[in-house]
């Protein structure tokens, strides 16, 4: 049986009953539109909702609405792109272990995504 869950902080994102219902129906819908009729009536969708305070994002407690427009979230998601750009690129230029020959592609990354460069 298909279990499909969305989960959502409380109050924040879906605020209505009416919300809820039209998400479970559209969720059901869409799983069923690629899957077929026949699992419809085994598919079940779940609304979870977390208290506010009870999840975060970058360490930081949501709704933390100054926060997610704030230079420090900005600086976070600069840092990552530049990590992923730098491993990108470095891709291009690396030969494959495969290829016979090259730093191995499994620990440039990882040393890239740590912030270490590689």
């Amino acid at each position: 049986m298909p279990i499909i869950t969305v989960q959502v902080i409380k109050d924040v994102v879906l605020t209505s009953p009416e919300q809820k219902r039209e998400l479970l129906q559209k969720m059901t819908d869409t799983f069923i539109s690629i899957v077929g009729e026949v699992a419809r009536p085994y598919t079940y969708c779940i609304i979870q909702e977390t208290p506010q305070q009870e999840w975060s994002i970058a360490g930081r407690p949501l709704p933390d609405l100054p926060f997610l427009y704030g230079p420090e979230y900005a600086g976070y998601h600069a840092a990552a792109n530049k990590i992923m750009r730098d491993f990108v690129e470095s891709q291009g230029a690396t030969e494959t272990p495969a290829s016979g020959g090259g730093a191995d592609p499994d620990k440039k990354a990882e040393d890239l995504w740590k912030g270490s460069g590689g």
